[in-house]
């Protein structure tokens, strides 16, 4: 394979890429030191030597994995030279691929090469959900690929430690001097049980080099991206996301989001046909889209042999066509790599309209007037991916300049130059309960109810203004009233709406505008903030309000998605969201009125109540005026 058109000997020395190389020189070395190299550059003379670094990348792995098919006859599998060529070219790289595109090979074998080249300065964290997953996906094909490479070339580097999943440069005879973990490859898993754990300590590694590969991130939250930041410090920094596009506001569909210029995801970026990429909100970010119908297997017609069998075919595209209808959800996601559409129209918040409405901006309080309520979402020891949650939200008068064009500060004024506006929201903590499950430990109920308790009076709120969801859980509120007080705010989520006017503006019943007691809970958020009275709302709380989906049911009413079909699509249950709405609950159960109608309110004629109201009227009358045959 090295003595090609290309190479010329001499004296026992050859020439190859333009430059004269040692007698038996390993051809894989050669690619190596290529890539080391950067690939291509002038040198001394004025000539050029080497052809770039994506082919010497691609003929590394031609050597180093004779199995590894680029080229079948007349066929070309351009998603791998695709892929290749995105790693190699951009820092933040989202991946959507269909299912079976081949990201993990790929990906996997990219950074593997890349580590091999510069092993005595790179650190490589492999990431995704859980260990089984890790095993069976990337990090599974990373040790395929090196065991195989280790096989036909002992000499290069690395030495896998099993139980720690990792490969390091120190083979174990240097363990006396202590091995160098740092400069290797670490798989991490990102949840620990049901709790979602992130990269953990490993995130303030230093290395001059630094790759980090998650597969599976449209199941990691947005925090995945906002901790892995810490990383991108190095000199070298490189971060691949692998995944089916499923969500917007999860780490893989912020990585993988447009750039403004290209309108963000309702630019349509992504709902064109072919393999492409496009300009991401990352610098130097990039956005790689795998669709099955542009698979490299898609050259050849039904019934035909596929050129690459481990990608996706023609056949299981027709296939899944036919399961599930080219509208589906399932086929936008797991066929074509689309993101689905039209999430913003149909989730019940989202970050423009927090953005819009001042949602996120600290308060300006009026006065020191305010009521506190303390709130809580139970879950008991992560069972299902729940987490407790605890919070505090207030609500009071909001500062207003008389002016417009005067400041308002948070510092509370009394000048007359300011009026007392109408009553706000704001959300001043939220917290995930810690829940032992160590032998020994308490219930978590009562661990549950000793936390709410102590942070309740830490900060001055009573047990009559604390709420919380009592659905299915007696021995809690049991607990509640044996180790606090009967005076605490049990709320059942799961029950029918309330008799409760929707909102100041509209005044027909929840029970008639909503199908359930969770919807009227989250709607009533989405109220408050339409209205421009919610204040101190938080990222983390946005983006679960802006997972969830709602559609309208027989009889035109609103209803919100369940929580499994959420946990299915998001991979997580919104427990920040959840907790919040039950302290929104509270709020307007203690005097919090929603001033402004919300934007998904019929539009109705003027006087179509009116007549309706005078035809019952009539009929009421006429029923009480019958006619008397006994007179």
């Amino acid at each position: 394979m090295l003595i090609n058109s290309d190479v010329k000997k001499t004296s026992g020395r050859f020439r190859k890429y333009n430059l004269w190389w040692p007698p038996n020189s390993d051809p894989l070395s050669v690619e190596m030191h290529m890539i080391r190299l950067g690939g291509k550059w002038a040198k001394k003379d004025g000539e050029m030597a080497g052809e770039g670094l994506e082919n010497h990348f691609r003929r590394f792995q031609e050597i180093a994995w004779p199995d590894k098919i680029w080229r079948k006859g007349l066929f070309v599998n351009h998603w791998a030279d695709k892929c290749l060529e995105t790693y190699l070219n951009n820092t933040y790289i989202g991946v959507m691929g269909c299912a079976a595109a081949g990201k993990s090979d790929s990906f996997g074998g990219n950074v593997l090469t890349d580590w091999y080249c510069h092993s005595n300065c790179t650190t490589v964290l492999v990431s995704s959900t859980d260990l089984k997953s890790l095993e069976i996906r990337i990090w599974g094909m990373i040790k395929k690929y090196h065991k195989q490479a280790k096989a036909l070339h002992n000499w290069i580097p690395g030495y896998l430690i099993e139980g720690k999943q990792m490969l390091i440069l120190d083979p174990r005879s240097e363990a006396g001097e202590g091995r160098d973990f740092k400069n290797g490859i670490i798989a991490v898993a990102c949840k620990k049980g049901n709790q979602y754990v992130g990269l953990g300590p490993l995130i303030g590694i230093h290395n001059k080099r630094v790759r980090l590969l998650a597969d599976e991130c449209n199941l990691m939250p947005r925090a995945f991206l906002d901790a892995a930041a810490n990383l991108s410090k190095c000199e070298d920094f490189k971060l691949v996301g692998l995944g089916n596009p499923n969500e917007t506001t999860n780490a893989h569909g912020v990585l993988c989001e447009p750039h403004p210029d290209l309108g963000g995801w309702e630019g349509g970026s992504d709902q064109s046909p072919g393999t492409k990429t496009w300009r991401t909100r990352f610098p130097n970010g990039v956005c790689l889209q795998l669709p099955g119908s542009d698979s490299p297997n898609m050259a050849v017609q039904l019934g035909e042999p596929a050129p690459f069998p481990f990608l996706i075919t023609r056949q299981q595209m027709k296939d899944d066509a036919e399961i599930w209808g080219i509208d589906d959800w399932h086929y936008t996601m797991m066929n074509e790599a689309r993101m689905p559409r039209g999430q913003g129209s149909r989730r019940v918040l989202t970050k423009q309209m927090c953005q819009k409405f001042g949602a996120f901006n600290e308060p300006n309080w009026r006065d020191s007037r305010r009521k506190r309520i303390a709130f809580l979402d139970a879950a008991y020891r992560g069972v299902g991916g729940d987490r407790c949650v605890f919070g505090e939200l207030q609500f009071g008068p909001e500062c207003e300049p008389l002016d417009k064009t005067t400041p308002v500060t948070a510092i509370i004024s009394q000048d007359p130059g300011f009026k007392s506006g109408r009553n706000i929201m704001a959300l001043i903590d939220v917290m995930v309960v810690p829940i032992s499950a160590e032998r020994g430990a308490e219930p978590s109920e009562d661990q549950i109810v000793k936390f709410v308790m102590a942070q309740c009076e830490a900060r001055g709120i009573p047990p009559s203004d604390f709420f919380f969801d009592s659905g299915m859980r007696t021995s809690l509120v049991t607990g509640f009233s044996r180790l606090w007080d009967n005076a605490v705010n049990p709320i059942d989520c799961g029950g029918r709406p309330s008799e409760n006017s929707v909102s100041a503006e509209i005044s027909t019943s929840c029970r008639d505008y909503y199908s359930k007691f969770i919807t009227e809970m989250w709607f009533s958020v989405r109220l408050v903030v339409e209205s421009g009275q919610m204040r101190g709302m938080t990222e983390d709380v946005c983006t679960e309000f802006s997972q969830r989906e709602w559609k309208l049911t027989n009889g035109n009413k609103i209803e919100v998605e369940s929580k499994e079909d959420m946990k299915l699509k998001t991979g997580r249950s919104p427990d920040l969201a959840d907790a919040v709405a039950v302290g929104v609950l509270g709020a307007r159960q203690r005097g919090f009125i929603i001033s402004k109608m919300s934007s998904l309110a019929p539009k109705k004629k003027s006087g179509a109540e009116d007549w309706k109201k005078a035809i019952r009227k009539q009929s009421r009358l006429l029923a009480g005026a019958g006619l008397n045959h006994q007179a």
